[in-house]
C-alpha cells in the first residue's frame, strides 16, 4: 500500500512531481478536446461536400479515414428530417441557393439537402477511423503517464519514512534499520548504503569515546582515593593538607562529573521515571552543594509534582543552583515556581560567553569566579534535560542572569 508522504509541501520533490503530470494531464486532455473538435469539424465539412457531390455526380466519393451511407429509404428521411436536432442550417450559392441542413439524430449527423432530383440525405458513419485513432492514443498516452507517474511515486515514497529516520537518528537513535533502503538499487538505496556507513563510524566513535572516559575515570578514581587516605597521614603539616585535599576534590568533582556524562551520552539510557515532589528534589539537589549557609530563597505558587528520573533531574537542578551562586555578586540565587516555569535568578554580570555557546561542554566563562569549574555542568544539565523532553532557555536582565525550565511536560 502507497502511504501518503508527510511533508508535502510546495518545495518538496513530489509536489513537483505532482504538479508537474497535473499539467501533463491537463495539457494531453485539452489537445485530446481540440483534436476530437478539428476531426469533428473535419468530418461536417466531409459530409457537406458529400451532399454536394451527390447532387452533381449522384454518387457518393469514397474516403478510407471516413464513411458516408447515401439514404434513399423516405421513411427514415422522413423521419431524421421531422425528429433530428438542426446543427446548422445555410444558403449555398453554388448551389442555386438552396439549403443544406446539418442534424443531429440517434448519435449520428445527417446532411440534408433538396435537388432537382429530390431530397437528398446523408448519413455519417458514428465513429470514424480518426477519431478511433484519436481516442485509442489518448488512453495510450494517459495510460503511459499514469504508469510513470506510479513508477516515480513508488520510487520517491520512502523519502519520507527515510526522512523520520534520520530525524530519529538526529535525536540519538543510532539503531535505525535501513535493509528495506539498502536493497533498492536506486538512488535512495545508495544514500541508505552511505548513511549506514556513516552511522556505523558514529557508533565506532561513540562506543570508543564512551569506553574511554569509563576506563580514564576508573583509572583516576582509585589513586584519588588513595590520595585521600594518605593525606590523613600528613601531620602537624596544615597547609599541605589543604593544598593536597584541595587537588584531590577537583579530580573527584571531575571524575564525576565524566562519569555523569558518560551516562547522558548514552543514546538509549532508560529513564526511571517516577512521581516525586518538585521542593523534595530541590532540597535533594541542595544537599549536593556541600556548602556552608547557603543562600537559596524560594518563591512558589504551588507544590508540584513532577515525572522525572530522580537521580539525573537533581544533578540538572544541584549545577543550575551551584551556577546561580558560584556567578552572584552577593553569593545567592532565587528559585522561583510559577505556572509550571522553574526559574533560577541571581544577580551578576553577563556571561563572557554567547548565549549560543553557553551550554557547550568545556567551554568556560573567563570570570574569576570560574576558575575551578570545568565548562560541564550546564552542558549535563541541558542533556539531562533534554532527556525528558524539557529545554532550557536564558535570559539576562536588569542585571540578573535567568535560567527558565519549563516543567509543564513532565507533570
Amino acid at each position: 500500500m502507497i502511504e501518503v508522504m508527510p511533508y508535502m509541501n510546495r518545495h518538496s520533490i513530489l509536489f513537483k512531481i505532482n504538479i508537474a503530470f497535473a499539467l501533463s494531464f491537463a495539457i494531453l486532455l485539452s489537445l485530446f478536446i481540440l483534436a476530437r473538435q478539428i476531426i469533428s469539424h473535419d468530418e461536417t465539412f466531409y459530409l457537406l461536400r458529400q451532399v454536394i457531390i451527390v447532387a452533381k455526380t449522384g454518387s457518393i466519393l469514397k474516403n478510407k479515414f471516413a464513411g458516408a451511407t447515401l439514404i434513399k429509404d423516405k421513411k427514415k428521411l422522413q423521419t431524421v428530417l421531422k425528429n433530428g436536432s438542426v446543427i446548422f442550417k445555410k444558403k449555398m450559392m453554388l448551389l442555386n441557393n438552396r439549403n443544406i441542413i446539418l442534424l443531429n439524430f440517434n448519435g449520428y449527423r445527417y446532411a440534408y439537402m433538396q435537388s432537382k432530383s429530390g431530397d437528398i440525405l446523408i448519413e455519417g458513419t458514428g465513429d470514424s477511423n480518426p477519431q478511433r485513432i484519436l481516442l485509442l492514443a489518448y488512453i495510450g498516452l494517459n495510460s503511459i503517464l499514469a504508469f510513470l507517474y506510479i513508477s516515480i511515486f513508488r520510487s520517491i515514497y520512502p523519502l519520507g519514512k527515510f526522512r523520520k529516520n534520520m530525524e530519529d537518528f538526529k535525536e540519538g537513535n543510532i539503531d535505525i534499520d535501513l535493509e528495506e533502503y539498502i536493497k533498492r538499487k536506486d538512488e535512495i538505496g545508495f544514500i541508505a548504503k552511505e548513511f549506514r556507513e556513516a552511522m556505523n563510524n558514529i557508533k565506532k566513535n561513540i562506543d570508543t569515546r564512551v569506553w574511554f572516559i569509563r576506563n580514564v575515570a576508573h583509572e583516576l578514581k582509585t589513586p584519588v582515593t588513595k590520595g585521600k587516605i594518605a593525606l590523613e597521614l600528613l601531620e602537624n603539616d596544615n597547609n599541605k593538607k589543604i593544598i593536597f585535599y584541595n587537588i584531590f576534590t577537583r579530580l573527584e568533582s571531575l571524575i564525576n562529573e565524566l562519569f555523569i556524562t558518560e551516562k547522558i551520552s548514552i543514546t538509549d539510557v532508560k529513564l526511571n521515571i517516577s512521581l516525586f515532589k518538585l521542593n523534595n528534589l530541590i532540597d535533594k539537589a541542595k544537599s549536593l552543594l556541600f556548602i556552608e549557609n547557603l543562600k537559596i530563597y524560594m518563591q512558589a505558587d504551588a507544590d508540584y509534582n513532577i515525572k522525572v528520573d530522580a537521580e539525573l533531574f537533581i544533578i540538572a537542578l544541584k549545577n543550575l543552583l551551584d551556577n546561580g551562586i558560584k556567578f552572584s555578586d552577593d553569593k545567592s540565587v532565587t528559585v522561583k515556581i510559577e505556572k509550571s516555569v522553574i526559574s533560577f535568578i541571581s544577580k551578576g554580570a553577563r556571561p563572557t560567553i554567547s548565549e549560543d555557546l553557553i551550554s557547550e561542554p568545556f567551554l568556560k566563562d573567563k570570570a574569576l569566579k570560574n576558575k575551578d569549574g570545568f565548562g560541564l555542568g550546564l552542558y549535563i544539565t541541558k542533556q539531562i534535560l533534554e532527556k525528558h523532553g524539557l529545554n532550557i532557555k536564558y535570559n539576562y536582565e536588569d542585571g540578573k542572569n535567568t535560567f527558565f525550565i519549563n516543567f509543564a511536560k513532565a507533570v
